[in-house]
């Protein structure tokens, strides 16, 4: 029989309908007819509906999706040549609210509201026992109190830096990205179920990579030819971890469970992420991948395709030598790795010449040593007994802001705060590495190889652009985090007492061989 709507039913379907349509009209108004604000009702309509009625991980992946695959504006997307189609939902997520509606005590963007309202739906669900969200796997204690311990170091940071006459309104811009991990990290703890999600996120993450590939790709074969640029990058500087986990998840799922499939599949993403990449032109990507498929090789168990990859290293050694040191001064394409490689080492300079990121580098040092224990505190400049080229015309508190995110640590909270920010990382690899070598599934070896890939990813930026404050390199290190905990409770690599019984797991029937090298759970 048709469904038909009482009377009260359809009086409350026009009110709704009425209601919103003044609403948006109100928001065009006050917008100026900016197309952001005017659907900004409806989008948040569209949301409230959605969060209510599916699961929490949907909302989740969708985030990370938008976050990876949108123009990032805070790192100014195409040098801001060209708005790329999924440049406004890049503004949406990005810039303050209080700019986009005119509201002064919206000074955050939607991204944080975002974190903020997943969390609030997890805690919700789990309060009210709703079976909307199935039980999740936890994760160990250790990686909780080390992500709470991030938190209260970059907030001690804050407080130590005022108190010692710190610029506030600069300070809350030092730390703003970099305090949100930890609640990105518990927002993927309440939404993701466990280890079955990984392949979600590795899909997610590709499909957001191969996304911002095609605007890197298309930007500098049309827009930048047709409008005669000059650019130093296509998309930005953080997209180089999404392009290195899509290339890397390729062949660690390939080195995990060699198939034709996975084969062909894999070099068809590789080959297209890797287009996107080489037109970005960061220097960062390549060591990134290095040191990703470095972890995924010394990780591994000495597998027939380990040694034979050993064994033609140790074979092509003096040919590499010989290649290396006749293109060091060469300036033939041939030899472009190995001007790459010097350019990483030496830097990019004249001849007698420091470069600007070893000058940087220099006086960041120099600032930790005026207090190696506590640093200076947020909202200090880093001191310049090394003077650096004056880019204050373009960047007018760059000394709050350096480059080397790792040595600002240092100069900002010393070893106090730079040892409580990176101890999460270390649990994090430990976990990765104690469950890699207890599971049973290729897919879950595969998640370890890549949290530890990430993991490398995510220092080459902080230590070499900015990537602490970066969301795009801070939700790729939270959601590995998160997946490395849970992995370790499954697979038995941490005490979990109740993991046979919720898991309905059996020791005389695992999902598949172990690995050569493995230990059961």
């Amino acid at each position: 029989m048709a469904f038909k709507p009482s009377p009260a039913a359809w009086l409350q379907y026009i009110v709704m309908v009425v209601g919103l349509g003044a609403v948006t009209l109100g928001a065009a108004a006050v917008g100026n007819g900016d197309p952001i604000v005017t659907l900004a009702p409806v989008l948040a309509l569209t949301v409230g509906w959605v969060i209510l009625k599916v699961p929490l991980r949907y909302l989740a992946i969708t985030v990370l999706y938008l976050v990876l695959a949108v123009d990032y504006t805070p790192e100014r997307p195409q040098s801001m040549f060209w708005p790329s189609p999924l440049f406004p939902l890049g503004k949406l997520l990005f810039t303050q609210m209080h700019e986009l509606v005119g509201i002064g005590a919206l000074r955050f963007p939607l991204i944080d509201g975002l974190i903020i309202g997943s969390i609030g739906i997890g805690i919700y669900r789990r309060a009210t026992k709703s079976k909307i969200d199935p039980p999740v796997v936890p994760i160990p204690r250790p990686l909780a109190v080390v992500l709470a311990i991030w938190f209260f170091s970059i907030m001690w940071m804050e407080v130590w830096g005022i108190a010692r006459g710190g610029d506030i309104k600069n300070s809350l811009w030092q730390w703003h990205q970099a305090a949100v991990l930890p609640l990105i990290a518990m927002m993927y703890h309440y939404s993701l179920r466990g280890p079955e999600d990984w392949p979600l996120v590795a899909k997610t993450i590709v499909a957001a990579a191969l996304t911002k590939s095609a605007v890197s790709t298309y930007f500098a074969l049309v827009i930048v030819p047709s409008q005669h640029l000059e650019v130093e990058y296509t998309t930005c500087h953080s997209d180089s971890m999404t392009f290195i986990f899509a290339i890397t998840v390729c062949i660690a799922r390939w080195l995990e469970r060699p198939r034709s499939g996975h084969a062909i599949r894999g070099l068809l993403i590789i080959i297209l992420v890797f287009i996107g990449m080489f037109f970005n032109d960061r220097r960062l990507a390549y060591v990134s991948l290095v040191g990703g498929l470095a972890a995924a090789y010394f990780f591994n168990p000495w597998t027939p395709l380990k040694k034979f990859i050993t064994r033609g290293l140790i074979a092509c050694s003096p040919l590499l030598v010989v290649y290396f040191l006749v293109g060091w001064s060469s300036n033939s394409s041939v030899f472009k790795p190995v001007a790459t490689f010097r350019s990483i080492i030496e830097g990019q300079h004249a001849e007698g010449e420091l470069d600007y990121r070893d000058i940087e580098n220099l006086n960041l040092i120099a600032t930790w040593n005026t207090n190696p224990v506590f640093g200076t505190g947020y909202g200090h400049e880093f001191l310049e007994p090394y003077p650096l080229p004056n880019i204050a015309f373009v960047f007018p508190t760059y000394r709050f802001h350096p480059h080397n995110s790792l040595l600002g640590l240092l100069a900002f909270g010393g070893w106090f705060g730079f040892t409580g920010v990176w101890m999460y990382l270390v649990v994090t690899v430990y976990l990765a590495a104690r469950a890699y070598h207890r599971a049973y599934s290729a897919e879950h070896r595969t998640a370890c190889l890549l949290i530890v890939g990430v993991v490398a990813s995510y220092l080459n930026q902080v230590f070499g652009d900015m990537g602490i404050i970066s969301y795009i390199c801070t939700f790729q290190v939270a959601v590995c985090s998160v997946l490395a905990g849970k992995l370790a409770m499954v697979t038995g690599a941490w005490p979990w007492p109740q993991r046979e019984k919720v898991l309905g797991l059996t020791r005389a029937a695992p999902e598949e061989a172990p690995p050569s090298g493995a230990t059961a759970a």
